[in-house]
């Protein structure tokens, strides 16, 4: 009788892919979520929606995100960054109307880029008390630095300033949804926006003139 072979048969080695580092995998969901932004609104935006639209389950992206306001924030966050990270120093020494002209096209630029689904977010209704709260400070960040600049440029006093900045911020946004709608090119926006600007300056100081 032939013995019984007891020898185990060896089994191939199965090599797992490289898991996904939490860092990378939180910007693949952040890119994903803006997407589902630019096509569906903010509505779309959902911890579900996300999962299956990056090929995850829901508890990976919990596990990235506590809730649907969080993601929001994150994606607000990340886009203030991106216009901070190219926009123009202001405390230089160049003229006014060099610093506005560079400020505004970079604004727009990026804008324009990366802003389908932030304006998505900027203009979508009944977001949470937790997302506006933090809508309005990136927005009082920007109109703090701007009224800083007409404060050190122009001697206005700060509510003067204020107001200024207020309405140059409400103007470049203005200018990012004609951009974005193929109605100006950034180019055309920029020139326009900074005519705006400077126009609004010199009346202010010509009336500061006549007191």
């Amino acid at each position: 009788m032939s013995k019984v072979s007891t020898a185990k048969t060896s089994r191939p080695h199965r090599v797992r892919a490289p898991r996904t580092q939490p860092q990378e995998r939180r910007r693949q969901l952040l890119d994903i979520a803006e997407s589902l932004l630019e096509g569906s609104g903010s509505d779309a935006l959902r911890m579900d929606t996300l999962a299956s639209a990056a090929g995850v389950t829901r508890p990976v992206v919990y596990s990235h995100f506590d809730n649907r306001d969080a993601l929001i924030i994150a994606l607000l966050e990340r886009h203030e960054r991106r216009l901070r990270t190219e926009d123009v120093p202001t405390d230089t020494s160049d003229d006014f109307p060099t610093i506005i002209r560079n400020a505004t096209a970079a604004y727009l630029h990026t804008s324009v880029t990366h802003g389908p689904a932030m304006r998505a977010l900027v203009t979508g209704a009944n977001l949470s008390p937790l997302v506006e709260e933090t809508r309005r400070r990136i927005w009082d960040t920007g109109v703090k630095k701007w009224t800083a600049v007409y404060k050190r440029f122009f001697r206005l006093d700060a509510k003067d300033s204020r107001a200024l900045a207020t309405s140059h911020l409400t103007g470049l946004s203005a200018m990012v949804s004609l951009c974005a709608g193929g109605l100006l090119s950034v180019s055309r926006a920029t020139d326009l926006h900074v005519i705006s600007v400077v126009a609004s300056l010199s009346a202010v100081m010509k009336e500061r003139e006549r007191l």
